[in-house]
């Protein structure tokens, strides 16, 4: 096909086509250069998500706020859906990673859905979190969040920050026995997100926040649970007796296996 006859196709149609190429980066890249009317249908697929890694620090090309500023440079960050920060093993996001400069960057991030972030210091973006995280209320639908530092309350109030959520992750590499803090223990989110999806947790040991999100959230209603090392099982069970639909444990999770066991001697 010609370029002026694909320019001539309505975008409606274009968008259909270019639809099934979203996995396939050389062909998206194909079509962005085909002509404006195909470059507009696949721009959004090849900016579709947008990761820092100060993991691998060799590679300053990925590392935090580098791909950030080159996005919003480029007037991109508005296409972004899904933003991932990995922070290096011993690194903590704080609110001295988004100096004013990189905030007004990552504020342009106004269309993301899914954000996934390590080493969360929550306790440290109190009590001004909104701040820095509240322009993602509108949209965001799917948060993960590995290692996450605060207490019941403080984790609670951010998850409480966007409205619209939907799938929640919560990771640690090992299960730890921590005495729980207690720091703004009156803390009330300031919204119940609906958390009718996905709940995934690994090495996960906070009963105290299962226990205060099924307070504060009156209930919980997840329809698909994903649970490895995890001591609250039957809790998480028994709040979500009503929507779950499918329970994933694995093998070599001893805390299921435990369960498992249980259940088998009920009945």
């Amino acid at each position: 096909m010609s370029t002026a006859r694909s320019s001539k196709l309505p975008l409606e149609l274009v968008e259909m086509i270019v639809s099934y190429l979203i996995y396939d980066k050389r062909s998206l890249l194909a079509c962005s250069k085909t002509c404006y009317l195909w470059y507009l249908a696949a721009v959004p697929h090849l900016h579709h998500s947008l990761t820092t890694d100060d993991h691998n620090h060799r590679s300053k090309k990925y590392a935090w706020p580098a791909p950030l500023h080159r996005s919003y440079n480029l007037g991109l960050l508005p296409f972004v859906k899904r933003f991932r920060i990995r922070m290096g093993n011993y690194d903590e996001f704080t609110p001295g990673w988004l100096g004013i400069r990189t905030m007004r960057r990552f504020s342009a991030l106004t269309n993301l859905q899914e954000l996934g972030i390590d080493n969360l210091q929550v306790s440290k973006f109190m009590p001004r979190i909104r701040r820095s995280f509240g322009h993602f209320s509108p949209t965001l639908r799917f948060l993960a969040l590995k290692e996450p530092k605060g207490s019941s309350r403080q984790i609670l109030y951010f998850i409480g920050l966007f409205p619209n959520l939907q799938d929640l992750k919560l990771h640690y590499d090992f299960p730890k026995d921590e005495k729980e803090s207690t720091a703004d223990a009156t803390l009330i989110p300031l919204s119940i997100p609906p958390l009718r999806g996905r709940l995934t947790l690994t090495c996960f040991t906070r009963e105290k926040l299962v226990r205060d999100m099924i307070a504060l959230f009156g209930g919980l209603r997840f329809s698909r649970m994903e649970v490895f090392r995890v001591e609250c099982v039957q809790l998480l069970l028994n709040a979500c007796a009503e929507t779950l639909e499918t329970l994933r444990l694995y093998p070599t999770d001893e805390y299921g296996e435990e369960f498992l066991n249980r259940r088998r001697n009920e009945a």
